[in-house]
């Protein structure tokens, strides 16, 4: 059980590129659920709370990435075009985007600002 009284919300960098896929969005929320803030953290606190979250954003995006490979595969294998196309887009998106939100949780988590 975690004491957090505020949780980082999903970098808005990846709220907007992701837009189109609320239930990545919903998985990326439901991961920063286990980082957050508590009052009179210290700086060392806030740091490792930090990097956790970087872990887990880093983590969920490889495996949506995985997954959207897959996608890309299947779509191929099975002869389907537009839903290879639109896998193939998802994918590319993903790959984009897989490292963004870093500036965002270093705001949440005051990093730098003592």
């Amino acid at each position: 059980m975690n004491t957090f009284t505020e949780h980082p919300p999903v970098p808005k960098v990846l709220q907007e590129a992701l837009k189109d896929y609320p239930d990545l969005i919903a998985r990326l929320e439901e991961g920063l659920t286990a980082v957050g803030l508590r009052p009179g953290m210290s700086r060392a606190q806030r740091t490792d709370q930090l990097e956790r979250a970087f872990w887990r954003l880093e983590g969920d995006m490889d495996s949506f990435v995985e997954y959207a490979s897959d996608e890309v595969s299947a779509a191929d294998a099975a002869g389907d075009a537009d839903k290879a196309a639109h896998a193939r887009r998802k994918l590319h998106l993903l790959q984009l985007h897989r490292r963004d939100g870093g500036e965002e949780l270093m705001r949440f988590f005051a990093w730098g600002e003592d």
